[in-house]
């Protein structure tokens, strides 16, 4: 692909519908909200609103009339500017991961839109198609592949890839519970109601209604019985729209992550680009026995216009089963089950540690003594709440915290009510610290600190480990200058 082109004239589309998208409410706050206002920002904002929407439009057309790329000589050229040309230039090499996005307006159109990531700032982050025909999506990443080093070509044909995951009903269900998706309907009606009431008097008549919808205990029952089932159902179809056509698959040299119905949405990461592997539990997802992998890449997640853990394996998977997939899809890296736990003295010296945000909270409440419902003395109970909380948050802490180094490979395990376990392996580890206060001293604890490449950076780490211990992660670290590999 040697000679510049003008991007998809969709583009152009698209830019309307954005225009569209962010003037919406404007206009309906300048023209309808406020039509008879006479304030002088209201009338001139009615004024200078469709020069504003004329000379936008302008713009986005001159935009497309003078903006191209190419790829061509192992980089990607991005040529901008209507009045003030500039050029983007990118080399394959820094690619680090690829992404598409197939929005309902893609589909109908029989476009997507493609994403360069790389492990840049600033401008040269990524290359961005807005718009692109799948035919030319192809070709740039075809463009990309034979300009890459041989190593990291990968296969051209899906023929070469493993699948490793889609999900099954039972999967659908597990993530629809984990997600409280069954909300979305609620959480859809209110801010429908809470925007309605912004601009007619809704209020009035939505209190006797609902008067008059509780003064009759069977209609409430029932009404409430709907909007449960309705709330249930909904819920399930929206998961099922995002997840049901989920699939994770890999082949030699990259990770391939696809996922969405009416909105397709996949990611390509190349193996060799991963810098950890990241499982997260919240509360949700550990008493549903599920769990979310993330690998920990240098370039950004964006996928399309959405950031929704795009390098993510299936984000409900259960726990066993993501383990096994990540061992899978990333064969130079282990992940084991048995982590040490911390010393009990790592308790008492969490324990006995002074609490700042109870003294913080306490200290208000002691000298104003507020009385709530009438009651006295409600200070004190509010005090001693506090105080029972940070102690099950210490000691739920220190029970949940597991370290182990093993081979090239650490990981750690911290958390609270949720739990975040952390695999890399020391080659991808770029900064490591030991840090010691006096009071972890005097209990011979310690703390280590890692830092993974990554946007934004990876940092992870425990507390109160023995000092042995982090003597010999250091030691363990220092013999990552025998691993590191120069190009």
């Amino acid at each position: 692909m040697r000679q510049a082109r003008r991007y998809h004239p969709f583009r152009m589309l698209f830019g309307l519908i954005h225009l569209l998208r962010n003037t919406a409410f404007l206009a309906l706050f300048l023209f309808v909200m406020k039509a008879d206002s006479q304030s002088f920002l209201i009338v001139w904002g009615r004024k200078l609103f469709l020069p504003f929407i004329a000379l936008s439009v302008i713009s986005i057309f001159l935009r497309w009339l003078s903006e191209k790329y190419d790829a061509a000589d192992g980089h990607f050229h991005v040529y901008k500017g209507v009045f003030i040309s500039s050029r983007q230039t990118v080399p394959f090499s820094k690619i680090q991961n690829i992404s598409r996005h197939t929005s309902i307006v893609h589909r109908i159109l029989g476009v997507t839109s493609l994403t360069f990531e790389t492990g840049m700032d600033g401008e040269n982050s990524q290359i961005k198609f807005t718009v692109v025909t799948h035919g030319e999506a192809d070709k740039l990443e075809g463009a990309l592949r034979e300009g890459m080093p041989e190593d990291f070509r990968g296969e051209d044909e899906t023929d070469g890839r493993t699948i490793h995951f889609t999900p099954e009903r039972k999967n659908i269900i597990k993530a629809a519970i984990s997600s409280l998706s069954f909300l979305v309907l609620i959480s859809f009606g209110i801010s429908v109601y809470t925007k309605a009431s912004d601009i007619w008097d809704v209020k009035e008549g939505a209190l006797s209604f609902l008067q008059g919808f509780l003064d009759s205990w069977p209609i409430w029952l029932a009404g409430l019985t709907v909007v449960i089932l309705l709330s249930v159902l909904f819920g399930f179809l929206w998961t099922y729209l995002k997840y049901g056509k989920y699939e994770i698959s890999s082949d030699q040299e990259r990770i391939y992550i696809r996922k969405g119905l009416l909105e397709e949405t996949s990611f390509t990461i190349s193996k060799e680009r991963v810098q950890a592997i990241d499982i997260r539990q919240n509360l949700m997802k550990r008493l549903t026995g599920v769990a979310a992998v993330t690998l920990s890449t240098v370039g950004d997640t964006e996928a399309g216009e959405e950031k929704d853990g795009a390098n993510s394996l299936f984000p409900y998977l259960p726990v066993n089963l993501a383990c096994k997939i990540a061992e899978e899809i990333l064969p130079d890296y282990t992940i084991s089950q048995n982590m040490i736990p911390l010393p009990r003295k790592a308790l008492w010296a969490s324990l006995l540690t002074p609490s700042w945000i109870w003294m913080m909270a306490s200290a208000p409440l002691f000298y104003f003594k507020p009385e709530i419902l009438g009651f006295e003395k409600t200070w004190i109970i509010l005090t001693v709440i506090l105080f029972i909380l940070v102690v099950m948050g210490r000691v739920s802490a220190f029970f949940n915290a597991r370290y182990l180094i093993h081979g090239e490979f650490i990981q750690f395990r911290t958390g609270i009510l949720g739990t975040r376990v952390f695999i890399s392996k020391r080659s991808k580890i770029i900064q490591a610290e030991i840090t010691a206060t006096r009071w972890q001293k005097a209990f011979g604890l310690a703390s280590i600190q890692t830092v993974n490449r990554g946007k934004p950076v990876q940092h992870s780490g425990i507390k109160n480990i023995p000092t042995q211990t982090a003597n010999s992660f250091y030691s363990w670290y220092k013999r990552r200058n025998n691993q590191i590999k120069t190009r």
